[in-house]
This record gives structure tokens, sequence and C-alpha cells, in this order.
């Protein structure tokens, strides 16, 4: 793949799971922000690397998920604890807390435990792409989706219980 607007089509599908994915790992708009393009330049000046077209999703997060582990390598001080979700007044009461609770339990989670459950639930990759895209095997990938699950349901359960 060469052609520039086919480029630019692939990055324009990819864009929301490249945000989440980054978000995910260093939780902080502008880092991500910073994240995606680097990942954009390094993606594009590597096209010819990538071999099948329909591979594209894969490998740019693989390329998101390298350059985000890259930055906290370089700053430790870069993850942010802030809440950085804003909830909107007009909205349904119970769906906005329920979806919020969610969404703060995930981004409670630790790394890499976060980072799968980004890919697999809220971007539907499956275990293997996850795992191409980790630089992890398979039987790692179901393990730590199946401790995340665990912990969320103890998060949650703690949530809603009391």
């Amino acid at each position: 793949m060469t052609d520039k607007d086919a480029f630019c089509e692939n990055i324009r599908f990819c864009e929301k799971a490249m945000y989440s994915l980054a978000f995910s790992i260093v939780r902080n708009d502008s880092d991500a922000g910073e994240i995606i393009s680097e990942s954009i330049y390094r993606a594009y000046g590597n096209l010819d690397a990538l071999r099948n077209e329909k591979s594209f999703k894969p490998w740019i997060l693989r390329i998101v998920h390298n350059t985000a582990v890259e930055m906290i390598r370089k700053n430790s001080k870069i993850i942010s604890m802030e809440e950085t979700s804003d909830i909107p007044d007009d909205s349904p009461e119970n769906y906005i807390t329920e979806r919020l609770t969610v969404r703060e339990a995930v981004n409670s989670l630790k790394q890499p435990y976060r980072t799968v459950v980004v890919l697999f639930y809220y971007e539907n990759l499956s275990v293997s792409k996850i795992a191409q895209i980790t630089s992890t095997n398979t039987p790692a990938v179901k393990k730590q989706l199946s401790r995340a699950r665990k912990m969320l349901r103890e998060i949650l359960k703690e949530d809603f219980n009391g």
C-alpha cells in the first residue's frame, strides 16, 4: 500500500481505536494526541513494511502501543491520575452513572490489564490481534483478560454494593 489517500482513509477509520489505546496507556489527552501524531508519522515512514492492507488496523495499533510504551519509559511522570471525563447534565442519570462507573473501573486497572480490556471490549479485537499488538502471546492475553474481568467484577461489586 503506497497510496497516500488510502493511508489517510485507513488512519481516519482507525482514529478512535488509536486514541482509545493511547489514552488507556497514558491517561492524558495531550500525550495521547502526541502519541497518535508520532505513530502516524512512523507508520507513514514504514508503510512499505505493511504487506497486507487488511492488516492495517492491528499494524497501526501496534505502532501506537509501542510509541506509548516508549513515551512512558522515557518519562515516568507522564501518567496522570486525574479524572478527565465530564458528565453532561442533560443525559439520563442512570445510564451516565453506569457508563461512568464501568469507565472508571476500567481506568482503575493497572497495565497490561487496562490495555487488553480496551482492545478487546472497546475495539472488538481478537485475542490473537491483541497479542500481536502488545508483543505477547495468545495464552498471556487470555490470562490478562481473565484476571482483568475478575478485577472488574470486584471493583464493580464494591461500587454497587457499598
